[in-house]
């Protein structure tokens, strides 16, 4: 069971980081605010943080699902229904 979390967790991680072009995009806007002395830092905390929630929230996540079975189609639905909606905006008139 352990494993099964592990590659649970590293499976949807690389697939978060995959899809993470727009945290780049925000933390890189953020940062041509401030200073240019500045910038280096702004964007290294930003991407450390990014990273660090997004696998803090891929763990928590990936054990609840693991552990709570009802979770897991609670999701689904969630997902779907999200999915419904982003079709149902993109094609309103």
């Amino acid at each position: 069971m352990t494993r099964n979390i592990l590659i649970s967790i590293v499976l949807i991680a690389f697939t978060d980081v995959a899809l993470q072009l727009d945290n780049a995009l925000a933390i890189s806007s953020v940062a041509s605010t401030v200073p240019s002395n500045s910038r280096g830092l702004v964007l290294g905390g930003g991407v450390l943080l990014a990273a660090l929630f997004l696998f803090t929230f891929t763990f928590v996540g990936s054990t609840l699902i693991e552990r709570i079975g009802w979770l897991k189609p609670v999701a689904g639905l969630a997902l779907f229904v999200i999915g419904g909606k982003l079709i149902y905006d993109y094609f309103r008139p």
